[in-house]
């Protein structure tokens, strides 16, 4: 025998193959069927369920992004905004504003006294304006902080905001109000002191809250939100600075929402509509407040268009009637720019 005969005999290859032949099917019962068949059904339907889970968390992450490519240019009223306040994460929109300060200028050139302007948009947080870091008399844009200081000390809950105050006849002061005209011992709790320093600008309801706050708290308060020219002893502040206090309010970083929101809706519609809100579409709102001294006549507010944007306009050295008329066309002229 030859070797390589040995070899395949141990290693069984001298062995003919077996013919395959397939396996017999176990023939399965009524109940064994239906058993797969509910056993198919279960295993489609989890690869379903996984499909749509699957499609929902995408379509999720597919939202999530839109958005917030949607916001890289919009201050929303609470995260967003606060963090373009600090300055990190969000970059300024550049926009051409030499046109727009050049239309300004000329509307007020030919007028009595100075005309300082500040624009910011909430949205592209572009801004521009004319004199922004000027000097003026703050007259009645100064109870903004004093209207904030209340509501901040309401919140750390040393003041209760349904509180009433019962008035005095020393508390009473004359000019802007209608306090003034009420009798003494007649009682307002501290928002409604509020309410009608926004409303009607009311003297008698400053000097209340400013007694209640203390001037030092006051001036405190002005200096922590970084309003380096504006004073309370002194009466006088800046465009720049007001636009500062709105961006911040505006930003939520001052006050909790409901509190934010309120003094917006005291702010809007006042007894005092002849100056920014006169310029602007009927149907635009506009939360704002204006300030009246000798020769001296301004108005300051957030406009909520499209795009909100803080509007700034002060004067010092002026004649009322010249000034009741360019405030409004200044304000025409912004509008359209910032709508273009």
């Amino acid at each position: 025998m030859r070797i390589g005969d040995l070899i395949n005999r141990v290693a069984g290859r001298d062995k003919e193959p077996k013919e395959f032949l397939p396996r017999k099917k176990k023939k399965l019962s009524a109940k064994e069927l239906r058993e797969i068949r509910k056993k198919k059904a279960e295993g489609r339907k989890w690869v379903l369920g996984l499909v749509l889970v699957t499609a929902i968390i995408s379509l999720g992450f597919w939202a999530w992004g839109k958005r917030e490519r949607s916001l890289s240019g919009v201050i929303s009223p609470i995260g967003e905004s606060i963090r373009e306040i600090s300055g990190g994460g969000l970059t300024t929109k550049k926009v051409e504003t030499k046109e727009i300060e050049e239309r300004v200028k000329d509307q007020v050139d030919d007028l009595q006294g100075t005309y300082d302007v500040y624009v910011y948009n909430l949205t592209s947080r572009h801004s521009y304006g004319l004199n922004q870091d000027e000097v003026f008399p703050a007259a009645s844009l100064i109870k903004l902080p004093v209207i904030l200081g209340l509501y901040q000390e309401a919140e750390a809950g040393r003041i209760d905001l349904e509180e009433e105050y019962i008035l005095e006849a020393k508390d009473k002061k004359s000019g802007a109000g209608v306090i003034q005209y009420k009798p003494a011992g007649t009682k307002y709790t501290y928002r409604e002191l509020a309410k009608l320093m926004c409303r009607y600008s009311d003297n008698t309801a400053f000097n209340v809250v400013r007694q209640l706050l203390g001037d030092e708290k006051i001036q405190a308060i002005i200096d922590d939100l970084g309003m380096t020219k504006t004073s309370l002893g002194e009466n006088e502040t800046s465009p720049s600075d007001i636009g500062l206090f709105f961006r911040k309010f505006y930003a939520q970083s001052l006050l909790t929402r409901s509190h934010r929101d309120e003094i917006i809706d005291y702010l809007t519609k006042t007894a005092y509509e002849d100056r920014i809100p006169a310029g602007l579409p009927e149907d635009i709102k506009v939360a704002h407040k204006i300030g009246n001294e000798t020769n001296s006549f301004s108005d300051a507010g957030i406009v909520f268009g499209k795009e909100p944007f803080i509007l700034v306009i002060l004067s010092k050295d002026a004649l009322e009637k010249e000034a009741l008329e360019a405030l409004p066309e200044i304000t025409r002229i912004v509008w359209e720019f910032e709508n273009r």
